[in-house]
């Protein structure tokens, strides 16, 4: 949700919230509860009560660190920091338990130049309809190690740019570039059966 010309700033409201403010939270959460929501559903693999946990979480994570909340990066940067926190704890907690979630697909289509490529040169009685290659392309990508798949996710869903990224993941952006690439590859690999018989 973009924000208007006479709504405040991301940085104003967290300093409301950082005095207490109900009503800046809630324009806060109502702002940024899809981004949030969808990027926590796409590293879960769907929908559920694990997805709606995390997050609330997140916003409570938000509310309890408005006062110690500094303008070091935008907002959404911090904000996918948090987020990315959370869902590499919870991941970590289930491998932790033996009880590690199934994680499905990254909803929609990627765009990673060779599988791209590769679709559109296909002919029409190739055996994999589009249908089909967009669930090859989703298997995939929930097959990704998880720092892999959030890079991933940040990049093609939430458009941000590998210098965002490397602040909200905490990473160099030199290795951030680096499991950009390694995704490329392991998608490339995971889909190259597919695209052999096309040829």
């Amino acid at each position: 949700m973009g924000i208007g010309q006479d709504e405040p700033r991301d940085e104003n409201l967290m300093a409301q919230i950082a005095t207490g403010d109900e009503m800046a939270f809630r324009q806060l959460i109502e702002r940024h509860q899809d981004r949030v929501y969808g990027t926590v559903a796409k590293m879960l693999g769907g929908t559920g009560p694990d997805v709606e946990e995390l997050a609330q979480e997140i916003f409570l994570r938000v509310w309890r660190a408005a006062p110690r909340y500094q303008v070091k990066a935008k907002f959404t940067t911090w904000l996918m920091t948090i987020t990315r926190n959370l869902v590499f704890t919870f991941f970590e907690s289930k491998k932790n338990r033996r009880n590690e979630l199934a994680v499905q697909a990254l909803a929609g289509e990627e765009d990673f130049g060779t599988a791209r490529e590769a679709s559109l040169s296909r002919t029409a009685a190739d055996e994999l309809s589009g249908k089909e290659l967009a669930e090859a392309v989703e298997k995939a990508c929930a097959e990704l190690p998880h720092g892999q798949r959030m890079v991933v996710h940040l990049r093609q869903y939430e458009g941000m740019e590998f210098e965002e990224i490397a602040k909200a993941m905490g990473m160099s952006l030199t290795a951030v570039k680096a499991l950009m690439f390694r995704a490329r590859e392991n998608l490339r690999e995971k889909l190259s059966g597919y695209f052999r018989a096309s040829n």
